[in-house]
């Protein structure tokens, strides 16, 4: 995703290092994208090294998402106030010692405690590189930045689960070195930004809403915590009892937001941006989609691995066809995001339910299931991805504004990160619930509960803009 949050317009004189300091910006947000995915491929080696139960180990990649999505507006503020490159150093030295934490944990609730601060450091850090290639770069050069980005994120997704299934191997205490990786990377990271960025802060000096935060993680937390507990405590009451009470506290914060806004401040979520139908229906999508992909793939690393005892390099290298998929399209997406978006969406979404209705109908029909088995179904949710995910976003700031753009990119960035975790608490206690079926039977209607959000974005892609703004 290349949506970009407004900054201060560019130096007078262009910054001769500024390639290079890209290239080390880039650096951190590579560290966070292969983070992300690399642990999921680890998961059953983590499980089994440290005795831990499904839900701990839902806790162990939802952390991270939420410590990342809750405080990504946050973070791009912090850079704003204090400088961002201090905020971008303070990010990759908190991401590298988290990262170190977490491979010496030695026990699962270390390992979520250490995954939540590595996400917040993550937040501090990825919205940096996003506002230096603004501030940096010229109008003229920005395309071209934001292309190497876009290339970035690409070679994360179809490197990360083969630098996983390498590390781990068919060892189940080779698990730390997924986060130990993140060490070298870090430092060299630190010492490059250092030598190499140029401090750079907004014009216009923020006030940061602290309660805000405080009070959706509150609220995010009661709903989350039960239906990731929910399936190995038998759905006991007080989880009922939580997630109830999720609802007034949420409320409290739209209150909270409502009101700083109208008092002229800069809440963490503009209320005003809920009154336009498109933007709405781009959210209602965006947390579709990105709810279901990080649980897609828990998902089926449970059922390889457990179900059919499959490595974790040989797990890897069957997931490749889905980013080898996205990178078929994604290229081509971002190019006619401007006159065809709204169809590309729709393709795309439909897609996916059709990728989805493959691997339900292939894990059912397989005798003796193989990489071989589960590639079509991947490749071609890949390529439906690809159609999607570089461009959804945009699409749905399209109806917005220019002059909350920023805002709105802020508020969607933030949702897909958070959907994440929450399609993961869904996804994966609807998996432990059915598991005594069988793990082949619990991955299908796991699936098959996939598909069905994603024929949700598909219905409400006729809300979209037609066409978006042009993505250079």
């Amino acid at each position: 995703m290349t949506t970009v949050q407004r900054a201060a317009g560019p130096p007078q004189t262009a910054d001769p290092r500024r390639w290079a300091a890209l290239a080390i910006v880039l650096l951190g947000v590579f560290m966070d994208l292969v983070d992300i995915t690399i642990v999921l491929v680890a998961a059953p080696a983590i499980q089994t090294d440290l005795g831990a139960g499904h839900s701990s180990i839902q806790w162990v990649v939802a952390a991270y998402a939420l410590g990342l999505g809750l405080l990504l507006i946050t973070g791009g503020r912090l850079g704003d106030l204090f400088g961002r490159k201090r905020m971008f150093l303070t990010g990759v030295a908190g991401f590298t010692a988290a990262s170190m934490a977490c491979g010496l944990a030695q026990g699962i609730g270390m390992l979520i405690a250490a995954r939540a601060v590595q996400g917040a450091a993550a937040a501090m850090m990825v919205p940096q590189a996003l506002a230096t290639i603004q501030v940096a770069f010229s109008v003229e050069e920005r395309p071209k930045a934001f292309g190497i980005y876009g290339a970035v994120n690409g070679v994360a997704a179809a490197a990360a689960p083969i630098i996983g299934g390498l590390l781990v191997g068919d060892d189940p205490t080779a698990w730390r070195w997924v986060f130990w990786v993140n060490v070298p990377i870090g430092v060299i990271a630190f010492i490059g930004a250092a030598a190499l960025m140029r401090e750079s802060r907004a014009e216009r000096r923020p006030r940061l809403d602290v309660l805000g935060v405080l009070i959706v993680t509150l609220g995010l937390l009661l709903a989350l915590y039960p239906l990731v507990q929910g399936s190995e405590l038998g759905w006991p009451w007080w989880g009922w009892a939580m997630m109830a009470g999720s609802l007034p506290v949420l409320a409290v914060f739209a209150y909270t937001q409502a009101r700083r806004e109208r008092a002229g401040g800069m809440p963490l979520v503009p209320t005003s941006l809920f009154r336009l139908r498109s933007f709405v229906a781009g959210l209602v999508i965006i947390v579709a989609v990105f709810s279901s992909i990080s649980a897609l793939f828990l998902v089926l690393t449970w059922q390889l691995q457990q179900g059919h005892h499959f490595t974790a390099l040989r797990t890897g290298l069957t997931f490749l066809a889905w980013p080898v998929g996205l990178a078929a399209t994604s290229g081509m997406a971002v190019q006619h995001a401007a006159k065809a978006g709204r169809r590309l969406v729709a393709i795309g979404t439909v897609l996916l339910v059709l990728s989805m209705s493959t691997l339900v109908a292939t894990i059912g029909l397989a005798d003796d299931l193989t990489s071989w088995h589960l590639v079509p179904g991947l490749l071609l949710g890949g390529i439906g991805f690809g159609m999607v995910a570089p461009i959804l976003v945009h699409i749905g700031l399209s109806g917005v504004p220019e002059e909350n753009a920023g805002a709105a990119s802020g508020v969607a960035n933030t949702v897909v990160q958070v959907s994440g975790a929450a399609g993961i608490a869904v996804v994966g206690s609807l998996f432990t619930t059915f598991l005594d079926h069988g793990t082949d039977r619990a991955a299908q209607l796991s699936l098959g509960f996939v598909a069905v959000a994603f024929l949700v974005g598909l219905v409400l892609c006729r809300a979209l803009p037609k066409t978006a703004r042009s993505m250079s």
